[in-house]
């Protein structure tokens, strides 16, 4: 059934082990049901543009805290990849700038994704709250034209390493 209900899924990443357990999970479905799959990473560049605007940061520190996300965005997007290649899977991955929510699902209608992952957002205890969810997810849930899937599977690691 899922070989025909889905082609194409994409995965935002953000670097948290949430994240990095739906890029497991994406990659568990790709390999298992022969998808496309594609990982991105958002430099929050609304925020950054917001902090400097009102004096949080200066100009200096504005560029230098864009580089390092970028910088960080990359390795994450590469490991994302290496995990992919350790189960025999080619994906496309891409560094974007701009508001969180709004690259996000820009991207996902863009690759004409049939299915949006997301990393469960875990409180203190372990388990998801609705709570605990950020505006970002909120808003993601609100502006998606692409059913959204928010992973939360601690187990994950073992299920990746048994595939």
């Amino acid at each position: 059934m899922a070989r025909d209900f889905f082609k194409r899924i994409i995965v935002a990443v953000n670097g948290s082990e949430s994240s990095i357990h739906a890029a497991m999970y994406g990659i568990m479905m790709a390999k298992s049901y022969n998808l496309k799959m594609k990982a991105i990473y958002v430099v929050d560049t609304a925020t950054i543009k917001f902090l400097s605007l009102n004096k949080f940061l200066i100009d200096e520190e504005k560029y230098s805290y864009e580089e390092r996300l970028s910088s960080d965005g990359e390795n994450y997007l590469k490991y994302v990849e290496r995990l992919a290649q350790t189960k025999g899977l080619k994906i496309e991955t891409e560094l974007l700038s701009g508001g969180v929510y709004s690259e996000i699902v820009r991207e996902a209608e863009k690759y004409e994704a049939d299915l949006l992952l997301l990393g469960g957002n875990q409180g203190k205890s372990g388990k998801t709250s609705r709570s605990a969810a950020s505006d970002n997810e909120k808003n993601i849930l609100l502006s998606s034209k692409v059913p959204v899937l928010f992973v939360n599977k601690p187990e994950i690691d073992r299920l990746f390493k048994n595939l």
